[in-house]
């Protein structure tokens, strides 16, 4: 994940980060499987539960909470490049 989070360029991360907001309709800074699926039909992905489940097992930190956007996010921040 540093590594993807250190190539994105500015615009990347600001589209990442709005693309956050609009998926995580509660505000909580974390997106749940529900949101995530709620989420990716609005963007256009043809996901099933199943494959959804599998994509946020894939990058979770914890169970059923998709932490990669707020990563590369604070992570940019901290560095100072949002």
């Amino acid at each position: 994940m540093q590594v993807i989070a250190e190539n994105l360029s500015e615009e990347e991360i600001a589209g990442l980060k709005e693309m956050f907001k609009m998926i995580d309709t509660d505000n909580s800074g974390q997106i749940t499987f529900e949101e995530l699926k709620v989420g990716l039909k609005k963007f256009g992905a043809n996901l099933d539960e199943s494959e959804i489940y599998d994509l946020m097992q894939a990058v979770s930190i914890q169970n059923h909470l998709f932490y990669f956007l707020n990563f590369i996010l604070y992570d940019q921040a901290e560095r100072g490049v949002l």
